[in-house]
């Protein structure tokens, strides 16, 4: 694997305060609604969010109250990690790969994938929990294709991260960049991170699991497919489901049928019968997908 040599590459530093007149001024204009700040190594991590913070609190000292969204630095000290969550909407540390192999291969001077970072975003995740702040949540992003990582490693560790509190992950194509050892390497399709970022999100917010989604899987890598239509067209035999008994756990397979939509069946189902009428004005022009999952 390569990595680009931090020496290799020009830094420009922004000035703070010059940074904090344009936020300002884009958002009075009504240009912006929030802004995102993010920073490559400078001299170590604390140092680097440092100046991150000094942005972000002057932004708020000076009356911003539009969404910040802050990219950290794997090993802040919590000190600085306890701040940044007090001043932000959404925080986070890219942890760059799905396991900590893979990131010894393209970021070994970044530190310990563990250390620095998933027990980083772990603590984030529960203060901000217990402090009730954060309103965005904790966040991450990884990078996909850039070597022989397998959507199956990239599940198992959004399961994981899911488990420890992070809210949101962000999955980035491999993009070759030209005069590196890498530059004939072909980009990602961008159809993988899609389809990660919907398999993912059945993990999260469906409670799918990982064996669940193993199942249709190809050598450990998801096809270009709709995962939960894969998923329905795997498992025929669970299919079609009464509305009228299902639980919310049967609901939610449906393809169609989100959390939001499950728990609408539910609730109407308590008052009446359902009935293809007040299905087909909860389901919308989702009605026919689901009519070959149902039973009434």
């Amino acid at each position: 694997m390569f990595r680009r040599s931090r020496s290799s590459t020009l830094r420009r530093i922004w000035n703070p305060e010059k940074l904090v007149n344009i936020a300002i001024e884009l958002w009075k204009a009504r240009v912006i609604n929030g802004v995102f700040i993010s920073s490559a190594l400078y001299k170590d991590p604390d140092t680097t969010v440092e100046m991150e913070l000094e942005v972000v609190e002057e932004l708020r000292k000076r009356g911003f109250k539009g969404y910040i969204h802050l990219r950290l630095m794997p090993g802040t000290s919590r000190a600085l990690l306890k701040r940044a969550i007090e001043i932000a909407d959404r925080a986070g540390i890219n942890i760059e790969a799905p396991t900590r192999y893979e990131f010894e291969d393209i970021a070994p001077d970044k530190g310990d994938w563990y250390r620095d970072i998933i027990n980083k975003l772990s603590y984030m995740a529960q203060l901000a929990k217990r402090r009730n702040i954060l309103r965005a949540g904790v966040d991450t992003q990884t990078i996909v294709g850039f070597g022989n990582d397998t959507d199956l490693e990239h599940l198992k560790t959004a399961e994981m991260l899911f488990r420890i509190g992070v809210r949101r992950i962000y999955f980035s194509p491999f993009i070759p960049i030209k005069n590196t050892p890498l530059e004939n390497k072909a980009p990602a399709p961008k159809w993988r991170c899609y389809r990660l970022f919907q398999a993912a999100e059945l993990i999260r917010s469906y409670g799918f699991t990982i064996k669940e989604l193993e199942d249709i899987l190809i050598k450990d890598m998801l096809p270009n497919r709709d995962p939960k239509e894969l998923y329905a067209e795997i498992n025929k035999e669970f299919f079609p489901i009464d509305l009228n008994t299902a639980t919310y756990n049967e609901l939610v397979r449906v393809p169609g049928i989100g959390p939001r939509t499950a728990r609408r069946i539910l609730k109407l189902r308590n008052e009446e019968r359902l009935s293809k009428d007040n299905l087909l004005r909860i389901l919308g022009k989702k009605y026919k997908k689901v009519l070959k999952y149902i039973t009434l």
